[in-house]
């Protein structure tokens, strides 16, 4: 049905792929809870709901847009990921076993700050 097309694009966020690869620890590299996200939006000076971590991340990536914060929500980010990097390296020292999966988590984590990298040059949401 035509209708139902035009109605799936227009609530879908502009932030779709942004949002899946977040959610996703085998691709992002890291684990981002609800509490992270409702302490970066604080951050941000606005507040989000407690809901899903779905909902959570398309609402902070779309107040943020919306307000004009973006840029600082991709600083934020890309902060806590240098932080969780930081860690996974401390555990693989406390840890040696689990070397092998810190680093290629630490890898997907780096990985996700060149996403952001190439959100904000891109500025493909403007």
């Amino acid at each position: 049905m035509p209708g139902t097309r035009k109605h799936n694009k227009e609530s879908r966020s502009k932030f779709t792929a942004l949002e899946n690869h977040f959610l996703n620890t085998y691709y992002s590299g890291l684990y981002l809870s609800q509490g992270d996200f409702i302490t970066i939006s604080k951050r941000l000076g606005f507040t989000i709901q407690m809901n899903t971590r779905e909902l959570q991340i398309k609402e902070l990536l779309n107040t943020a847009y919306n307000k004009n914060q973006l840029m600082q929500l991709i600083d934020i980010l890309n902060n806590l990921i240098d932080e969780r990097i930081q860690h996974y390296h401390s555990l693989s020292m406390d840890y040696p076993h689990t070397r092998a999966i810190l680093a290629k988590l630490a890898q997907k984590a780096t990985g996700t700050k060149n996403l952001l990298a190439r959100e904000s040059r891109g500025k493909p949401y403007e």
